[in-house]
């Protein structure tokens, strides 16, 4: 246990290491606020894509595609979880600082954040199974939570179909059900573009935490409740469902660490496009990403017990 808890924590650091390069860039002006977004647009539309299907070219014949379904099932199963507990919460708020309350605790990094570390902990098995919560994190993501942040009951059903997850999902899963390889010309430049993903989420997040006011972070005890629901409750509520249903424990194990990600990027994203309060966004998200160091390898070794 004391071997594994050192592996996950090791992982761990090895990742805030890259968060610390963005840091230091984020502040130093190496980063800018438009250069942050391009990289965005690189990691959501290139990388994550690339990702995924290259993930899934690595598990031709090793997984099967009813493996795969049933990991889409409990993502489903895990992002209700994550609604029905995230919008119990801050009710006596004003209506703004609610939207993003609830947004921040509901919707979590998965893709920053989680992917990385399952790629890390559970290695290309972990990721195929990570696509698929992926493709429904956007599905939900675009439909409940852009109604919960704009206040619009029309659902954003481009942003659906054009959501790098079910990009990634349309162009992979078919070879994979066929057992199709690709050819080298294309299989090398996938794998290089997949391999990106890790370092460059890392140094997105870094810059985003650089243009938090720490001291400001640490005073508004509104961001300690988003994490602990963000990370202690809905995880656990998600640990105990996955204990006792899901009869794969790579799937579980997968689901849970993402699960236990911090706040999503999207939660200032969302907050600005909406006019919502950004800087509270902003803020929930570097402090669950802080809280994260400790909190994630915990729920790692939890995952173990699945």
């Amino acid at each position: 246990m004391l071997a594994s808890a050192l592996t996950v924590s090791e992982r761990v650091l090895i990742l805030f290491l890259m968060i610390s390069a963005g840091f230091v860039s984020g502040k130093t002006g190496a980063i800018s606020k438009r250069g942050a977004q391009q990289i965005n647009f690189i990691l959501f539309y290139i990388v994550t894509p690339a990702l995924i299907i290259s993930s899934l070219q690595s598990m031709i014949g090793q997984i099967s595609v009813t493996k795969l379904l049933i990991a889409g099932g409990f993502s489903v199963l895990c992002m209700l979880v994550s609604i029905l507990v995230g919008m119990r919460f801050f009710p006596k708020s004003v209506s703004e600082r609610k939207k993003v309350l609830r947004f921040a605790c509901t919707y979590s990094n998965c893709g920053f954040m989680g992917l990385p570390l399952v790629q890390s902990v559970m290695g290309d098995v972990g990721v195929a199974y990570a696509s698929m919560f992926l493709v429904v994190y956007n599905v939900f993501v675009w439909t409940h939570g852009y109604a919960a942040m704009s206040g619009s009951n029309k659902l954003g059903w481009k942003k659906i179909v054009a959501n790098p997850g079910l990009i990634g999902i349309v162009l992979g899963f078919p070879l994979f059900a066929f057992s199709i390889h690709l050819p080298e010309l294309l299989e090398t430049p996938l794998d290089s573009f997949a391999s990106l993903n890790t370092p460059l989420a890392m140094i997105v997040i870094g810059s985003y935490i650089s243009r938090v006011n720490l001291k400001e972070l640490f005073n508004d005890w509104s961001l300690y409740g988003v994490a602990a629901v963000r990370m202690i409750l809905i995880p656990l509520v998600s640990f105990g469902l996955l204990y006792f249903t899901c009869p794969d424990k790579t799937i579980a194990a997968t689901m849970l660490i993402l699960s236990a990600a911090p706040s999503g990027a999207n939660t200032a994203m969302f907050a600005a496009l909406f006019g919502g309060d950004a800087k509270l966004a902003s803020k929930a998200v570097a402090f669950t990403t802080l809280c994260s160091i400790i909190t994630m390898p915990v729920f790692i070794l939890l995952s173990g017990l699945l």
